[in-house]
C-alpha cells in the first residue's frame, strides 16, 4: 500500500491532465467566513486552504453540515482549531503531510478517515489547499476507482497544483 501511495504522490506531482469531466464533478467555490479557498466538491467532501479565523470558520462549517474537519497542515494552530471544531460540534482530525518531503505515512490513515461514511461530510484543509486537493485526488483514484485523468481534473479545480520544485525533487529519488 505504501508503494502504491508513493507512486500516486509522484504522479500527482508530474502528470498533466487532458480528459474532460462534467461541471458537476468539478464542484464549486463558495465563500465561507474564516476559510481560505473553500471548495464544495460533493455531498461527502469539501476542500480548502487555511482556516483564517477559527471563531468564524467552525460555526460556518457546522452550518454547512460538515461533520469532520481534517487538517493536513498540522502545526501550532491545530490545537486551537480542534477546540473550536469540537465546540461547534464537529470532529477534528490531524494528518500532517509535510509539503517538502511528501512522506506517504499519513496517507493511509487519512484515506481511511475521509472514506468512512460515519465521518461525512468531511472538510479537508491545508495551508493553501494544495495538499487538500492532493488528498482528494488520491481518494478518488484509490478508493473511488476513478481514472488518474478524471481525478486530476477534479483535484486541480479543488486546489491541487503541479509543483516544479516537487517534481524535480521526486524524480531525483
Amino acid at each position: 500500500m505504501r508503494t502504491r501511495l508513493l507512486t500516486l504522490v509522484l504522479l500527482v506531482s508530474t502528470l498533466g491532465f487532458t480528459t474532460t469531466t462534467s461541471a458537476q464533478e468539478l464542484g464549486r467555490r463558495q465563500t465561507v467566513p474564516g476559510v481560505n479557498n473553500y471548495w464544495f466538491v460533493d455531498k461527502t467532501i469539501s476542500t480548502g486552504g487555511s482556516i483564517t479565523n477559527r471563531d468564524q470558520a467552525m460555526p460556518a462549517l457546522k452550518k454547512l453540515g460538515i461533520k469532520t474537519v481534517v487538517d493536513l497542515a498540522g502545526g501550532a494552530e491545530s490545537d486551537a482549531e480542534k477546540a473550536a471544531a469540537e465546540k461547534a460540534g464537529m470532529q477534528y482530525l490531524v494528518f500532517a503531510i509535510n509539503s517538502q518531503t511528501l512522506d506517504p505515512a499519513p496517507l493511509a490513515p487519512m484515506l481511511k478517515a475521509i472514506s468512512d461514511p460515519a465521518n461525512y461530510p468531511v472538510f479537508i484543509h491545508s495551508g493553501n489547499g494544495h495538499r487538500a486537493g492532493m488528498a482528494l485526488y488520491v481518494k478518488r483514484v484509490l478508493v473511488d476507482g476513478w481514472t488518474l485523468e478524471r481525478a486530476g481534473i477534479q483535484a486541480a479545480s479543488a486546489g491541487m497544483v503541479r509543483s516544479e520544485e516537487h517534481t524535480s525533487e521526486l524524480q531525483s529519488h
